[in-house]
């Protein structure tokens, strides 16, 4: 089995921690499949912080023959995005993607073109393109052997001669992954994601994400160290509970059910545990139905 991209590295913890918590957000999502094949994914949501409604439609259409995936997306914001992607069929393992946005309103265009081949032991992308009308380039490497891995990404920003690296390495097996990472010499992450049993999964995440802002001749502003602790219990019945906390006694948490086949409903919050009375406390319903 070939290793995923940079990008996808301790993604088991990052999932535990950011998937399926939509706080503040009133969320529905409609899927669907053509008897063409063309499937469609429409999502709505109302943020109740700032009492606005949004939604998006997307359409998904694969030309099975030539390995080639179409898929356009619209939003009530006025954003254009299409994507053309092929998979196995010029070599195995290869990948091959062009995607481009446009906003009418701002007039920001981006454009991008990627290419990653997956084989046994190692993974490597590059890509390129342009972003908000700043070209850039960039690339990642994958390495593994048996139930170690590391990898390197680059990204350089051509008009502002910035670059950023990042250096990730670490260990998995069937039921548990450690995974850290270093970026610029400046932030880090590590994680561990580890299986307990069959119904319970355990994560912990401690980060410092590198110091933004900061113009000319001003220092930037020190970033804060973040630490988590998660969980996710399945229950029977295609249900879960989830519950997560943080250095800064936040708490969140949530339940997910399968109330019937295609259709699913998950509640959650996040609790403010510094200060329970006058807290900035979230709370988030979504709806998923796919036929």
């Amino acid at each position: 089995m070939s290793p995923p991209i940079y990008s996808d590295l301790g993604k088991l913890a990052k999932d535990l921690f950011k998937v399926g918590y939509h706080p503040g957000l009133w969320q529905l999502d409609c899927k669907t499949l053509t008897s063409s094949g063309l499937e469609f994914y429409t999502s709505g949501f109302a943020n109740q912080d700032a009492s606005k409604v949004m939604g998006s439609l997307q359409s998904k259409y694969k030309v099975e023959d030539y390995g080639i995936t179409l898929t356009e997306r619209w939003n009530t914001e006025n954003l254009l995005y299409g994507q053309i992607l092929q998979k196995d069929k010029l070599a195995e393992g290869l990948m091959l993607m062009a995607e481009a946005s446009f906003q009418p309103s701002s007039g920001d265009k981006n454009f991008k073109l990627l290419a990653d081949l997956a084989k046994d032991n190692f993974n490597i992308l590059g890509r390129g393109g342009i972003n908000k009308g700043e070209p850039f380039v960039g690339g990642s490497l994958v390495l593994a052997h048996k139930e170690f891995y590391g990898g390197v990404d680059l990204d350089y920003n051509i008009d502002q001669d910035k670059l950023i690296w990042k250096l990730g390495l670490g260990w998995t097996n069937e039921s548990t992954t450690i995974h850290s990472e270093l970026v610029n010499a400046e932030g880090f992450l590590v994680s561990l994601f580890h299986k307990l049993n069959e119904p319970v999964d355990l994560g912990f995440e401690i980060s410092k994400p590198i110091a933004t802002g900061g113009g000319d001749g001003e220092e930037a502003p020190q970033s804060e160290l973040n630490i988590g602790v998660g969980m996710i219990y399945h229950l029977e019945g295609d249900a879960l509970i989830r519950a997560k906390i943080n250095n800064k006694v936040e708490v969140g948490l949530g339940y997910q059910q399968k109330l019937r086949e295609g259709i699913s409903m998950s509640i959650s919050t996040i609790i403010d545990g510094m200060n329970i009375t006058d807290g900035n406390h979230k709370f988030g319903i979504g709806l998923s139905l796919q036929c």
